[in-house]
């Protein structure tokens, strides 16, 4: 693997199976972006200063806002977001009519996302204290706060899925319509009084300085093993 620049024309262009232009570069960006992540999050620990922020939002979770916020919130939780990923990989299959293709979509959605885990355990911040929240969220959530797992999942599956359609006119609407599903999730997060401003901020900057290194990973080390995808016509 080195570094160098693609000329390779629009007819070449293999979507999720694009060669990283600049690898080495590519996985600088997660390393540093992981570290600089990882101070944040223990600064934000020790001087929650955005625990007013969650207080404010969490005063609207009321009636259909905080019943859409609650449903939100249980709906991408940890397995019914692995389910999502296998179902939306399922589709992929079927429309590609390439398993390889596939297995490389859940792929890259799963490496981007799981390893936040590490960062939540390592920096351990607590959720927002209980007394500041007037509508807590049941049941009691007691894992750390940050970063926030369902707001990575959110971006990952959205860089991923740009990743996949690239080259093609559905990339810009998918990247909207992504924007748009993480700014929901963010304000639910904090409306259930799950997250902080700065949990939601660092699981999107995770999300986007990791998915392309996950993407390396998985389609041009691991898969590239495994036989060359087909290009698209022109």
């Amino acid at each position: 693997m080195t570094e160098h620049s693609t000329t390779a024309a629009p007819t070449t262009d293999m979507g999720i199976f694009r060669p990283a232009r600049f690898p080495y570069t590519t996985v600088l960006v997660s390393v540093v972006a992981g570290v600089v992540l990882l101070i944040f999050g223990l600064i934000m620990k020790a001087h929650p200063a955005d625990l007013p922020v969650v207080s404010a939002l969490n005063r609207l979770h009321t009636g259909a806002w905080g019943a859409a916020t609650d449903g939100v919130y249980k709906l991408l939780s940890p397995f019914p977001a692995v389910v999502l990923t296998a179902v939306l990989s399922g589709v992929v299959w079927v429309v590609s009519r390439a398993f390889r293709t596939a297995v490389a979509f859940g792929a890259v959605i799963a490496v981007t996302w799981l390893p936040s885990v590490v960062l939540k355990v390592v920096v351990d911040r607590p959720r927002p204290a209980l007394g500041a929240l007037v509508h807590p969220f049941a049941p009691l959530q007691t894992d750390a706060s940050f970063p926030s797992g369902h707001t990575t999942f959110v971006v990952a599956l959205t860089v991923t899925a740009c990743f996949l359609l690239r080259g093609t006119r559905w990339v810009r609407p998918t990247a909207i319509a992504g924007a748009l599903a993480t700014i929901l999730i963010a304000l639910a997060v904090m409306a259930n009084g799950l997250h902080y401003p700065t949990d939601v901020l660092a699981s999107i900057l995770w999300a986007l300085a990791m998915a392309p290194t996950a993407r390396l990973i998985v389609a041009d080390l691991v898969l590239a093993r495994f036989g060359t995808p087909r290009r698209r016509a022109a």
